[in-house]
């Protein structure tokens, strides 16, 4: 399917001379391959952190703007129209941006592909016109310049054995956790993720997870020891045995009756006990590498909790998002007007209602969201005909007249003399 949605691009490189080993960028010469770990993600208790991180990433909105100085205005191109519903044929906006933060804290790379048609304006000069946005999910890559020198590619492994290779300028390359290594994510200096220190915490969790409840049927089953006195030889000690299973097997009171004289030992088998502050201080190693609380990850969290989420996860993925878009998708001259791609995240939701009341009262005297806005983005509810209009307290003044108001409530002029 890669091959199939990346077969129009390849087609425009087909008369360059593409290397048949690319440079490496490493000092000491070795290529560089991102080795993507698999084990530690077996883990659900990590899946549900990078899904938590992921679910809330795909509720941003994302749109295209020109920002100028005091102002930031949406346009209507292509890249706003793609990213309001779907983004390629295959995913919606939200499944989309889910999917580019798995495999950013997952690979520590993801790599987005534009694809795009070249058209003409009017004036005949050539421009971009975006079709589809695709995440890549290769095996491995390799990074480096072609036989000139100068343009940097990099060569995607795909899981059917084949590969491609594309200029480095035309994929949006985002990482997560930055390591010596000057262009791929992973943590180390070789591109790798370091997976090694939170495989050795899940496994640990894992074990403990897995003996519990073994430790619990085990104290449930064996509750004495038994013991026959009786000295018999080899056969009737087969005979005895066969019969007293059989016994044990009949049973379904958990009672046996044997005529084997012999004695029973209680056994005082307690299933073992894990305290808290265990558990919370093992999970606490797996939550502090993907920045999530507790509170978040159950979902029973406050504003404040909220807030400190959004900064430790979501900010890192909008700063890197709107960055690596905007610096791919525009021109130099279109940069230089302002053109950006923005990413919208609704902080106001996770709010308790009274700060929302508070915010709703603030935004109603100060004129800053409309009577609908109000309605829907901080109660939820449905609009009105004839809401979209905003109110503003007379208690408030322009600042630009604030000096002619206040000199006039006086009643005097600027200069001081009494108003005739």
């Amino acid at each position: 399917m890669i091959l199939n949605y990346l077969k129009g691009v390849l087609d425009r490189y087909t008369d360059r001379k593409i290397s048949k080993t690319l440079t490496s960028i490493l000092n000491d010469g070795r290529a560089i391959f991102s080795q993507f770990g698999e084990d530690v993600y077996l883990s659900d208790f990590v899946n549900n952190c990078i899904d938590r991180i992921a679910t809330e990433i795909s509720k941003i909105d994302i749109v295209s703007v020109v920002q100028k100085p005091g102002n930031i205005r949406q346009q209507n191109d292509d890249i706003t129209r793609l990213f309001r519903f779907k983004p390629n044929p295959l995913q919606t906006t939200k499944d989309f941006l889910a999917c580019c933060e798995w495999l950013r804290r997952k690979d520590h790379n993801c790599f987005i592909y534009p694809q795009y048609d070249i058209v003409y304006d009017m004036q005949g000069s050539p421009y971009r016109k975006y079709t589809a946005f695709y995440p890549l999910n290769p095996t491995q890559i390799e990074i480096g310049t072609d036989d000139t020198g100068n343009v940097w590619e990099i060569k995607f492994y795909w899981r059917d054995g084949t590969y491609d290779i594309l200029p480095y300028d035309d994929i949006i390359h985002l990482k997560w956790r930055r390591g010596k290594n000057t262009i791929v994510g992973g943590g180390n200096d070789f591109g790798r993720p370091d997976t090694a220190n939170l495989l050795s915490s899940v496994k640990v969790l894992d074990q403990v997870l897995q003996g519990l409840p073994k430790s619990i049927e085990a104290s449930l089953k064996i509750t004495g020891l038994y013991t026959a006195k009786t000295l018999i030889d080899a056969d009737k000690i087969k005979a005895a045995r066969d019969k007293f299973e059989e016994h044990v097997f009949s049973s379904k009171a958990g009672i046996v009756a044997t005529d084997l004289a012999g004695e029973f030992t209680p056994l005082n088998m307690k299933a073992v006990e894990i305290k808290s502050e265990v558990m919370a201080f093992l999970k606490g190693i797996v939550r502090e590498r993907y920045g999530i609380s507790e509170a978040v990850l159950c979902g029973d969290y406050t504003g404040e909790q909220a807030a400190a989420f959004y900064e430790t996860c979501i900010e890192d993925f909008i700063a890197e998002f709107e960055q690596g878009m905007s610096a791919c998708l525009f021109t130099s001259r279109e940069q230089d007007v302002g053109h950006r791609v923005k990413c919208y995240y609704n902080r106001l939701e996770y709010l308790s209602m009274a700060n929302k009341i508070e915010l709703a009262n603030l935004a109603t005297s100060t004129g800053l969201m409309t009577l609908n806005e109000i309605l829907g983005t901080l109660l939820g509810i449905e609009p009105f005909d004839g809401g979209d209009r905003r109110l503003q307290s007379l208690n408030f003044v322009n600042t630009n007249i604030v000096d002619s108001y206040q000199l006039n409530q006086a009643g005097a002029k600027k200069d001081g003399e009494p108003k005739k």
